[in-house]
């Protein structure tokens, strides 16, 4: 995989002109070699009793940053939000990424904490 490093703002759009010379040949380079593989697990959104809560087959929380939800008892998966901390500007977890809420999750969920 290819590094890109930082730009600097101050070369930023002299970098983009670079980069859309050519109809845009060095963005299609650039975009090529992104590596295409996942990185991460999403086995909480693969589970059959949370796959319900999940508005897009092909939108998926990955574990290690997903929000989990206060569980309730005895009802499984009800830690599951299909929703992923992100971090921000120098700010760990510094917001929540969702999709719209399906029918089924709305009725699933009542104001809880999260952990």
């Amino acid at each position: 995989m290819q590094s890109h490093p930082p730009i600097p703002v101050s070369q930023l759009a002299s970098h983009i002109d670079l980069l859309k010379a050519n109809d845009n040949y060095k963005f299609s380079q650039e975009y090529e070699s992104i590596e295409p593989g996942q990185q991460f697990t999403w086995d909480h959104s693969n589970f059959e009793y949370n796959k319900p809560k999940n508005r897009y087959a092909n939108v998926i929380a990955y574990d290690h940053s997903r929000v989990v939800l206060q569980p309730m008892d005895g009802i499984p998966g009800s830690d599951y939000i299909n929703a992923n901390y992100m971090d921000g500007y120098r700010k760990q977890n510094a917001y929540i990424s969702t999709q719209v809420l399906n029918l089924l999750s709305r009725s699933l969920l009542a104001p809880r904490p999260v952990n």
